[in-house]
């Protein structure tokens, strides 16, 4: 412990500014990441293959509810309904990409991934595409169209199922893979395609009902790579940390990087409001110091851990980064607040919001960050029955 009270000091003050500000903006219009025109050539074909993944924890498997919310809401339609006002991406060069404050089209929003951001409709949740091991557990938790989740990063059981997947294992999704990726595992059933494009070595697939194929095709339409800065707000590769001080901020974006020599970024998004005063919170509320780190990092590849997030706290066009690393044996904890300060269960569940996910870590952090979703539809436990 410390001989002062950190909330009498001036770091202590600003903290409480900063919160104070965030919550004033909480009705604030929400920031809209300037109109960006898109296109792509959609190519369509049969393919295949889904599963409930789970995040490995210091070789502890942590079970993960199979489709989450956007926002924590109700279930999630498939596509947009009629008369609903929202509007596909506008077609253009696949060239140009989108660029810090992009405004996604009316009812749609953006996700990033490695080398390239595409927009979905705003309906659609987050979940757990089809794998390999679809056949493990109870099958889907939701109805709804899905963006997949953490499809390179997550643990997935060594189980062949049979290449036969049946309809109530099979969503409505958009995954984004390297080009040639090994085949999912599964074929798809009669009635169902796949439109996709390639760029910069990555393959954007959606996953459709024949019927369903308009939006699928807007969606690759949609596609652009990233150049310095994703539309919503994340640079492309994690980069040493900006050191402006922001006093009065008006949104965070979330950007989740994938550990290693490039750092690609993995995913992407942006809370206004209450939902960015909560993340700045829960991590100004953390405590001086560092870690939590374990005792022994003999285990290849566990000193760095596999992703981290970086908290970009924006005033106007000026951002001050938070690194959150809670992945690793050592060298966790949050930075670029002051002082280095000690990852928390509260704030590393914070930066948690889809499409940020845990996938995996190793104890003691591990325990504080592992998956706390909200379904976006039926939980297993409460499956509609037949009457």
């Amino acid at each position: 412990m410390t001989d002062h009270d950190p909330a009498d000091s001036p770091d202590g003050r600003a903290e409480r500014a900063l919160r104070d500000t965030l919550h004033t903006h909480a009705e604030a219009p929400i920031f809209r990441p300037l109109q960006v025109d898109v296109s792509a050539a959609p190519s369509r074909s049969r393919w295949t293959r889904w599963v409930p993944a789970a995040a490995v924890v210091a070789l502890v498997a942590l079970a993960v509810p199979l489709v989450l919310s956007q926002a924590g809401g109700g279930p999630f339609r498939a596509v947009p309904a009629d008369g609903s006002g929202e509007q596909a991406p506008v077609a253009s060069s696949q060239a140009d990409g989108p660029s810090i404050g992009s405004a996604a089209a009316s009812g749609w929003r953006w996700e990033s991934y490695r080398v390239l951001s595409y927009q979905v409709p705003t309906t659609w949740g987050y979940g757990y595409a089809p794998d390999t091991a679809w056949c493990v557990g109870e099958g889907r938790t939701a109805y709804g169209a899905i963006v997949d989740l953490a499809g390179e990063t997550r643990a997935v059981p060594s189980i062949l199922c049979p290449r036969a997947i049946p309809l109530d294992r099979l969503p409505m999704f958009v995954s984004v893979r390297a080009a040639g990726a090994a085949d999912r595992g599964w074929d798809l059933p009669s009635g169902w395609s796949v439109a996709s494009t390639e760029l910069n070595g990555y393959r954007l697939e959606v996953v459709h009902p024949d019927n369903e194929q308009e939006v699928a095709d807007e969606i690759v339409a949609s596609v652009r790579p990233i150049a310095e800065v994703d539309p919503n707000g994340c640079v492309a590769a994690a980069a040493p940390l900006q050191s402006a001080q922001v006093s009065s901020p008006d949104r965070v974006s979330l950007c989740q990087y994938e550990r290693g020599v490039d750092h690609p970024l993995l995913a992407s998004t942006v809370l206004t409001g209450e939902r960015a005063a909560t993340v700045v919170d829960a991590l100004t509320r953390a405590p001086a110091g560092s870690g939590p780190d374990g005792s022994s990092c003999a285990v290849e590849g566990a000193v760095t851990g596999e992703t981290e997030v970086i908290a970009r706290l924006w005033q106007g066009s000026t951002a001050q980064d938070v690194r959150v690393r809670y992945a690793a044996c050592e060298g966790n904890g949050i930075t670029g607040l002051g002082d280095s300060r000690t990852l928390t269960a509260e704030a590393c569940q914070a930066i948690m919001v889809p499409p940020i996910v845990f996938t995996s870590g190793m104890e003691p952090a591990a325990k504080l960050c592992g998956p706390n979703p909200t379904p976006s539809a039926v939980a297993p436990s409460a499956k509609p029955t037949k009457k």
